[in-house]
């Protein structure tokens, strides 16, 4: 006997008569930096799913939402009220999203999904085995073919900390993980344990800015900045964000050497100046000096 998903649904009000599909979000045609997670957290979940190739959707009146994870797993997002379809010929080409030309290409039907309130609590923190065949990505969910709840995840929490050398943040998930200490207390012991040199990519143009994470806070306190300005105070990214106010959702966040604390200011700069000397930061990227 395990605690599924479809009993949690249904203690939460999801009508469990009706017919109910379940899908495990997870394309290979995004690359590391664009992957399903990214999509979510960049806002372009719902209008990625309501894209598809076959009718998948079809047969159903509620379609629980997961993002597929490693081992198996999936990441509980939401329930949505499959209210009708139109049939399209491709993904729109004016449309400005991280997957644009990578996947949703050959897009036959668009569906009209319509999120079920009543679910927060267990959005983003619900995290389920998809067992059987790891490439069937959607099912029919009911009482007999429901799914093993394996963890609820802390409320606030965004996502794993990977290691300090193998992660690319997107802002807006930068900003949950600052707001949220209690749900990511990983993430924030982490950064707050060392200096470092990090590196922020402006993914609309390619543009690249190298900065360094010193003092009592370490990278965490320099980050927290980001989170709350956006800019950082950088010169540079200031002016962007003077033309449009949003425009922080284009970054995404790395580390690129880790330090200890007890280097001096001036022995960390030295050597994010030797990183912007090896990536041309200053001649073709975001740093003025």
């Amino acid at each position: 006997m395990f605690l599924d998903i479809l009993s949690m649904l249904k203690a939460q009000g999801l009508d469990t008569t009706k017919k109910i599909k379940i899908a495990r979000n997870q394309d290979p045609r995004l690359d590391k930096n664009t992957g399903i997670h990214e999509v979510y957290a960049n806002g372009e979940f719902e209008l990625y799913q309501s894209y598809q190739e076959q009718d998948r959707f079809k047969n159903c009146i509620y379609l629980v939402s997961c993002l597929g994870m490693e081992h198996s797993q999936a990441l509980f997002v939401g329930v949505y009220e499959v209210k009708g379809k139109i049939r399209v010929n491709g993904f729109p080409e004016d449309i400005d999203v991280s997957y644009q030309g990578k996947s949703k290409i050959d897009s036959k039907y668009k569906y009209d999904l319509v999120k079920v309130n009543g679910f927060e609590e267990l959005e983003d923190r619900l995290i389920i085995k998809w067992d059987g065949v790891p490439s069937s990505w959607f099912r029919y969910l009911d009482e007999e073919n429901s799914k093993e709840v394996i963890q609820l995840l802390p409320k606030g929490y965004i996502r794993e900390f990977p290691g300090y050398l193998d992660f690319v943040l997107p802002f807006r998930q930068l900003k949950k993980i600052m707001k949220d200490p209690i749900g990511n207390k990983i993430w924030h012991d982490s950064l707050s344990a060392l200096a470092g040199i990090y590196l922020i990519v402006d993914n609309k143009t390619g543009d690249q800015y190298v900065g360094s994470a010193y003092g009592e806070n370490g990278i965490l306190g320099r980050w927290k900045e980001y989170a709350r300005m956006g800019h950082g105070g950088n010169a540079m990214l200031k002016e962007l964000l003077a033309i449009d106010p949003n425009y922080a959702n284009n970054f995404s966040f790395t580390i690129l050497q880790t330090l200890p604390k007890t280097l001096s200011d001036i022995e960390v700069i030295a050597k994010e100046k030797n990183y912007k000397n090896k990536l041309g930061t200053r001649a073709f990227g975001l740093n003025l000096n």
